[in-house]
């Protein structure tokens, strides 16, 4: 059993860089069937921007072609605010649930990397996207820093999970540290409640973030975490965690030797999951995948399959990068996406920057 690359391209990518700055970041996939899929994706002139918008793509040839169709937005409100963070959902009734991130244009150019909370959007649509209804939710409030890093998942009771990042010390000199916790909502979203810390939350010398969370088939949820040293300053291997059904139970993230960062993961079913993920150190850069064939408990590291290629150009201008969130002013990567499209088919997404334009790319994968 291996992976294979069946074919690759580009997603969007600014044609016409010499007239406007346009980059397209954070590419999320969700399949309506196997040949129907939607990509959703942050299209503006820099990563925090203040004139970023959530753009809808749509394939119906499993993702060898793409179309542009629109901008989603809350309401006429929104020529002053700038949006991020896309993540879809696919629910049991057919229904898609887009979580965005909003935020208020600010009345002055920001020059520091102060983090603010954002307003959550969820947009819902019945009709396969052609149309969507807003609605802002609330979180339990914080004096950290709130992120939400991926997905609702709707669990196999019809309750809605979505995981959550409490990031402290964001806007001091003081060493970061990452703590995840879980909210869980019985109406499609407009009320939540806390559903406590993770067990990884309580780790005195690690933590865990930019977590990207996947339903498996049984209804559990797997997810493969970049782990750290509180502080940020130094990275270790991948850790992966899975939840019971319920997503109340979860086991102590485990190391999995995947030299990674940012990821995600896809069950494939028979115990085989597959990892795409973000690789930054040694000598071979770039987007790779992997897989375990025993539910996460060891994987073939000795041999990852390249995605895509980022030797000699994993940084821009540089040879290392600067502290998180700064960070993102030189990184040629991130952000990889990976969902099931088929028994043995997958569809990875990501962003990248080559010849001075980032851009959003996709490949698809096969099982064999």
């Amino acid at each position: 059993m291996k992976l294979e690359i069946l074919d690759s391209g580009i997603i969007y990518k600014n044609i016409n860089p010499g007239f406007k700055a346009e980059s397209a970041y954070l590419p999320n996939l969700v399949a309506i069937s196997e040949n129907e899929i939607l990509c959703f994706m942050r299209i503006g002139s820099a990563f925090f921007s203040t004139d970023g918008k959530i753009w809808q793509f749509r394939s119906v040839d499993c993702g060898k072609t793409w179309v542009q169709e629109k901008i989603i937005v809350f309401d006429g409100s929104d020529i002053d605010y700038h949006y991020s963070s896309p993540h879809c959902t696919l629910t049991s009734n057919g229904e898609l649930v887009l979580l965005v991130h909003r935020e208020k244009n600010p009345t002055e150019v920001a020059e520091t990397y102060m983090v603010d909370q954002k307003q959550k959007i969820i947009f819902t649509s019945t009709d396969k996207g052609h149309n969507w209804e807003g609605y802002q939710i609330d979180i339990p409030a914080s004096e950290h820093y709130i992120d939400t890093p991926s997905n609702i998942i709707e669990l196999n009771n019809g309750s809605w999970f979505l995981a959550c990042e409490e990031w402290e010390n964001m806007n001091n000199d003081l060493p970061i540290h990452i703590k995840g916790f879980g909210l869980l909502s019985k109406d499609r979203g407009k009320n939540w409640k806390s559903l406590g810390y993770f067990p990884s939350s309580f780790d005195n010398e690690k933590m865990f973030s930019h977590s990207r969370y996947t339903k498996m088939i049984d209804g559990r949820i797997a997810v493969l975490q970049w782990a750290q040293k509180i502080g940020g300053q130094d990275d270790l291997d991948a850790h992966i965690t899975i939840s019971d059904i319920d997503a109340k139970e979860w086991i102590l993230p485990k190391a999995t030797g995947i030299p990674a960062q940012t990821s995600w993961l896809a069950d494939m079913g028979n115990g085989v999951i597959v990892a795409l993920y973000t690789h930054r150190t040694g000598f071979t850069p770039g987007i790779k995948v992997l897989m375990s064939t025993d539910f996460g408990d060891t994987w073939d590291n000795e041999d990852p399959l390249t995605v895509w290629d980022s030797v000699g150009q994993e940084f821009l201008g540089v040879n290392n990068i600067p502290d998180y969130p700064k960070s993102h002013d030189n990184i040629a990567f991130g952000k990889p996406n990976l969902i099931r499209t088929g028994q043995k088919d997958l569809i990875a997404s990501w962003w990248c920057t080559q010849a001075c334009i980032t851009h959003a790319r996709y490949a698809r994968i096969r099982l064999k």
